[in-house]
């Protein structure tokens, strides 16, 4: 079966890791350190907290927004339930916009249409890798002064307006979990827009104190604002470290992979993602809609090919209030969505083997 999802893990981690349980320091330390500065030198934004998780870096982004209970954040259904858990949690009411079915990216037009004057944030997913339109989402926040998070885990090395995700809005969230572009087994990083928010994320995921205090002892600084245990530690960052190394590779092994898709599906009854001529996707996956998808999985299946939906629309949780039918286009999008493998292992055998079989649905 061809996966559709394979973790990258360099085979230079191994003797990282085998410095590091001799040296006995496996929490937050120089591989950390190190890992942030090289991460931050890749998306091109000093500004970078790593994480333990996406999760973490999502909700330390919304405390840096402001975001408290009563708030409302627009966001969208579309995603992993890792994008919405974190502000739902802080108190925050989810006000779910639609999307654009032909992306399934969050639609800026119903962005617009769900403001109100308790409106503290607008969330975007960049899905697939696809960015979302950033120009339209910027237009609307500068116009009711409201914060812009982006959830950034499928788009490591997509580029909008010809730079890298990690430098447009006030904070994006990046996501190294397992299945990730870049993996550390599991962690994440925040990007911000301005320094004093970095400085303050880097406090907070530390119980609310800084590791690099010039002090006698670090524990003689004061807490003035509590935090949490979200930093990376030295294990999770030494896979990172080595992994960054290929993240070129792999990134480009996607697009071209991506490239091949667009050019040789041909099925006139399988409907490919719209890629807008200023954005750059780093195709995490590979998103088709076909009208009955229990029978193209099955056909794929059968071909030895896996494939699945990935995520489903949030809203149809019922603690999220249940399943809002009045997203039209959310309708549509998530009742045909189908996702077959994109990835950096796959060879050209079977790429030719995965359009055949889409072709031949």
């Amino acid at each position: 079966m061809i996966p559709l999802f394979k973790p990258f893990v360099a085979h230079e981690c191994i003797s990282n890791l085998e410095d590091i349980f001799k040296g006995g320091n496996l929490t937050e330390g120089s591989f950390s350190d190190l890992f942030e500065e090289k991460f931050s030198e890749y998306i091109g934004n000093k500004n970078v907290s790593l994480t333990n998780s996406g999760t973490s870096a999502l909700h330390l982004a919304g405390i840096l927004a402001g975001i408290k209970s009563g708030d409302e954040v627009i966001t969208t259904a579309m995603t992993c339930m890792a994008t919405n858990e974190p502000f739902f949690n802080m108190g925050a009411k989810l006000v779910f916009a639609d999307v654009d079915v032909t992306t399934g990216n969050i639609c800026p037009r119903s962005v617009r249409s769900k403001v109100t004057d308790k409106t503290k944030a607008i969330v975007v997913v960049h899905w697939a890798g696809q960015p979302v339109d950033l120009d339209e989402i910027h237009s609307i926040a500068k116009e009711f002064n409201l914060k812009v998070i982006e959830d950034a885990a499928h788009a490591l090395g997509s580029e909008y307006n010809g730079v890298k995700i990690g430098n447009h809005s006030d904070f994006v969230c990046f996501s190294f979990q397992a299945i990730k572009h870049l993996t550390c087994g599991d962690g994440g990083a925040l990007a911000c827009k301005a320094e004093e928010d970095v400085i303050r994320a880097r406090k907070i995921r530390w119980f609310g104190l800084d590791r690099k205090f010039n002090g006698l002892s670090r524990w003689d600084q004061d807490i003035t604002e509590s935090g949490y245990k979200y930093h990376m530690n030295n294990i999770n960052a030494s896979i990172g470290l080595e992994n960054l190394k290929n993240i070129n590779l792999i990134i480009s092994r996607h697009i071209k992979h991506r490239n091949f898709f667009d050019l040789n599906i041909t099925n006139k009854k399988v409907v490919k993602m719209n890629k807008p001529k200023k954005t750059l996707s780093s195709s995490w996956i590979y998103s088709l809609l076909v009208e009955d998808r229990v029978e193209f999985i099955s056909h794929l299946k059968e071909n030895g090919i896996s494939c699945d939906r990935v995520h489903v629309r949030n809203d149809k949780y019922s603690v999220f209030g249940g399943l809002n039918k009045e997203l039209i286009l959310l309708n549509e999008f998530d009742s045909k969505l189908v996702n077959i493998p994109v990835g950096w292992w796959l060879s050209k055998q079977e790429l030719n083997h995965i359009c055949e079989s889409v072709n031949k649905y």
